[in-house]
């Protein structure tokens, strides 16, 4: 099986990244680009549904939630609609130096390197948005 570890230096507390993983209104202002319309589903508790979806995109994330550790670790079931492979998502949140939060996604459990490196892209311009949603990288936006 394969894996990846992406991360990004938030501008933005841990209490605030929290929310933005876990409120979902606030994750579907960045998740994906604003044209996928996103809507979401997070019910924060063991076995609660963690979903993202778009209607234009043609595309769902139907994850469930494994693990809470509020407000540092949230581990996720992940599967796309229609396929029947789960990979497993831990996000990490750590306290940085300016008030901001090194997030860190592991993500494990893909069958081929293709599938990998097709969500290392993902999760890249994935945590972009959520950099830029927070002004740029921490002290840059002063």
């Amino acid at each position: 099986m394969h894996e990846l570890t992406e991360e990004a230096l938030v501008a933005a507390s841990v209490d605030v990244t929290w929310r933005e993983f876990t409120v979902a209104g606030r994750l579907t202002e960045w998740f994906w680009p604003p044209r996928f319309e996103t809507t979401a589903v997070v019910e924060l508790r063991e076995l609660g549904r963690w979903e993202v979806r778009s209607a234009p995109a043609d595309l769902a994330v139907e994850g469930q939630v494994l693990t809470v550790g509020a407000p540092r670790t949230l581990r996720l079931a992940w599967r796309w609609a229609g396929e029947e492979h789960s990979t497993d998502v831990e996000i990490t949140l750590e306290a940085a130096a300016d008030a901001s939060t090194r997030v860190i996604v592991r993500h494990s459990g893909f069958a081929t390197q293709e599938e990998r490196d097709q969500h290392i892209e993902g999760w890249s311009s994935c945590l972009q948005r959520l950099i830029d949603r927070h002004g740029g990288p921490p002290g840059e936006h002063l």
